[in-house]
């Protein structure tokens, strides 16, 4: 120490206080380790897993998890958990079929896909979107005021994508005539400039909940209007999905990330403006570079509470998932990619064992 001179207490001489202060700081330590020791024994009891996000994390779909984990609804689930982002479903699929990650945020149609042009050992344990947020998206300014004014218009669209493949089922469903309205293919890295030019009239690749919105409002003075594929189609959105290895060996640790998460889920369904604000804030937190908090709870808001309830979960956990819905998906995808070889059973899809 560089100062060793003790300033005795009123009451004390300095020998005896000298006595007295080691022996409270011994007192103390020991009280630390008492009091510490269950703290740090229940910390090194924490399950260590990752959940790997489709995508950027600060996007809506993905707020449930985080409140989860900022909550601590995980730590008393037992489970230290880590989020990664991801670069599409198809990627993080490939991840989870290599256990490369105990739990995922995938969308169902895309793992629809993929396992009618293969069986993978993977199963969706729980689904907060009962309805996908892909869409079409147009400025206001085209004149567009419904579905049926995309006839004599240019539209974008990514060959192979999902937007691609069921757009014959959304414009019958719709009543649209395709044949009137003039599709321009692109590509992922390109298309959303081309948008904002107007080389096209409608985004065939869009997504509600998305920055876009807001960013063509503050930027060019745009008001984006997007019509919603579930709105006409049954197609189910993102939902947790697992490894039918780690189902197998470890479902308590399964059915405890899904029920933490349910309690998320189920705070945003039921206080989306709180949980939404909330939520912001979060992801403020761990990514830099993103759009101010108000708006991340806007666009947020599109998504929550609509997109987490159908017809068919009225009444349900938030995250159960109904089979007849995803027959209905499984029929319709099956009907429309001609990469789908095969028409996967239900059983090898999705479970309810946890979210019930």
């Amino acid at each position: 120490m560089k100062n060793s001179k003790i300033n005795c207490l009123k009451g004390f001489r300095c020998g005896e206080f000298a006595v007295w202060r080691r022996t409270a700081a011994v007192s103390a330590a020991v009280l630390g380790l008492v009091i510490a020791g269950p703290v740090m024994a229940q910390d090194k009891a924490l399950k260590k897993v990752t959940l790997v996000l489709e995508w950027i994390g600060y996007q809506p779909q993905h707020f449930g998890f985080w409140i989860a984990k900022d909550r601590g609804w995980y730590t008393d689930a037992g489970l230290d958990v880590k989020i990664r982002g991801g670069r599409g479903s198809g990627q993080v699929i490939q991840i989870m079929a290599g256990n490369g990650a105990e739990f995922s945020n995938v969308a169902a149609s895309t793992f629809t896909q993929a396992m009618g042009k293969s069986k993978l050992p993977l199963k969706m344990v729980a689904l907060w979107g009962q309805k996908d947020i892909l869409s079409v998206a147009y400025f206001e300014s085209t004149g567009i005021k419904s579905v049926k004014d995309f006839e004599g218009k240019r539209m974008g669209i990514v060959p192979g994508s999902m937007a691609h493949i069921i757009w014959p089922a959304f414009t019958k469903a719709a009543g649209i005539d395709a044949s009137k309205v003039k599709l321009l293919h692109w590509d992922w890295r390109s298309f959303f400039g081309i948008w904002a030019a107007k080389k096209v009239d409608i985004s065939a690749n869009s997504a509600l909940g998305i920055a876009t919105p807001d960013m063509f409002k503050r930027k060019q003075g745009e008001i984006v209007k997007n019509v919603v594929f579930s709105d006409f189609l049954p197609i189910l959105g993102p939902g947790v999905m697992v490894h039918d290895d780690t189902i197998a060996k470890n479902p308590d640790m399964v059915r405890a990330f899904v029920k933490a998460t349910q309690k998320a889920w189920t705070y945003m369904r039921d206080d989306p403006d709180a949980a939404t604000l909330e939520a912001a804030k979060i992801v403020s937190k761990n990514y830099e570079k993103i759009d101010p908090i108000p708006a991340l709870a806007s666009y947020a808001k599109e998504v929550v509470p609509g997109h987490m309830v159908s017809a068919a979960t009225k009444g349900k956990p938030v995250g159960w998932m109904s089979p007849a819905s995803w027959r209905k998906m499984v029929d319709l995808l099956a009907s429309h990619d001609k990469k789908m070889t095969s028409k996967p059973a239900l059983a090898d899809l999705m479970t309810n064992r946890f979210a019930e």
